[in-house]
């Protein structure tokens, strides 16, 4: 038969070549044990990347919503004042959509942070590769992108809200001094934004930590082949 064959040539082959030919080949099975093991440790290490990168975009949902929450609940606050009724329609109007603009953006970035916990971890638990993981830390980056962008356009719009607060409940001078005193705050939260931004986040491509390709996989088939 055929393996009977293959045993013979086998054994033939090794006659053939001796203790040289046999430590040979088991030294060439034992630089293959140890190059499988160097990369199942290099994709356990990368695998461990990813975890952590993982855990990073799921700390800064955790922060966004503790303190966009905050702000919310601010808003909401502000929206059940009851507004004196001489007061200029116009500030009242811009009062109220500013208002409402913080609740909201600050109500979407709430709501993000909270599905993309619930369901991140999900997504990454599933599936027999890793690239489950990859596409769950995919999304989850740009749902902060997103979230960023709505928590910043709530704070603004609290900012404006506060504004149009002082306009309403009290006299011109007292009104413009705090007006003047918010828009400095304003100001400087911004620079200190930046200032922060520019050292933490450098000008060059953020890296991530996925590997392409499958090396044990395609390891295995040039060895088949």
């Amino acid at each position: 038969s055929r393996a009977g064959l293959k045993r013979r040539l086998v054994g033939s082959s090794s006659s053939v070549l001796g203790p040289a030919g046999e430590a040979q080949q088991g030294l060439e099975k034992m630089l293959q044990a140890n190059k499988g093991n160097v990369i199942t440790n290099f994709h356990r290490k990368s695998m461990d990347i990813r975890n952590m990168e993982l855990k990073y975009f799921l700390g800064v949902f955790n922060r966004l919503s503790s303190i966009s929450s905050i702000l919310a609940g601010f808003a909401s606050s502000a929206l059940l004042m009851s507004v004196p009724q001489w007061e200029d329609a116009l500030v009242v109007t811009a009062f109220l959509v500013f208002t409402s603009c913080a609740f909201g953006m600050n109500l979407l970035v709430i709501l993000i942070a909270t599905l993309c916990n619930l369901w991140g971890p999900g997504k990454a638990l599933r599936g027999n590769d890793p690239n489950h993981l990859h596409e769950a830390i995919g999304i989850l980056e740009a749902s902060m992108q997103d979230a960023m962008r709505f928590f910043v356009l709530g704070l603004f719009c609290y900012f404006v809200s506060t504004i149009m607060v002082v306009w309403l409940f009290f006299d011109h001078v007292g009104a413009i001094i705090t007006t003047v005193l918010l828009v400095l705050f304003l100001f400087m939260l911004v620079r200190q934004s930046l200032v922060i931004r520019r050292a933490f986040i450098t000008g060059t491509k953020l890296v991530s930590g996925v590997i392409h390709g499958n090396a044990v996989r395609s390891d295995a088939a040039s060895t088949r082949g």
